[in-house]
């Protein structure tokens, strides 16, 4: 099915972006990592966007986290809107 795949692709990339900030202390531009990110998750049904929810605001708040020191403003107020839709 379509959506699985979709949902598979969304999790890879919003999991690759956590494992990309651990501890990092420089990094180049991530505007459309982040971009690709919020187009996938406002294209997954509602139902699939309740399910993964929880799951989704972990991974958002320890990008966030871990990114504290490097990431710019830009992509810190993107991910936080993205949690704040949950």
């Amino acid at each position: 099915m379509q959506i699985y795949r979709d949902l598979f692709k969304f999790a890879a990339k919003a999991g690759s972006l956590e494992g990309y900030l651990y501890e990092r202390e420089r990094l180049e531009p991530l505007r459309d990592w982040v971009s690709n990110i919020e187009k996938m998750y406002a294209k997954l049904p509602d139902n699939v966007k309740k399910d993964i929810g929880d799951e989704l605001g972990i991974i958002l708040k320890r990008c966030l986290n871990y990114g504290e020191k490097v990431l710019e403003k830009e992509i810190k107020t993107r991910l936080n809107n993205l949690l704040l839709k949950l």
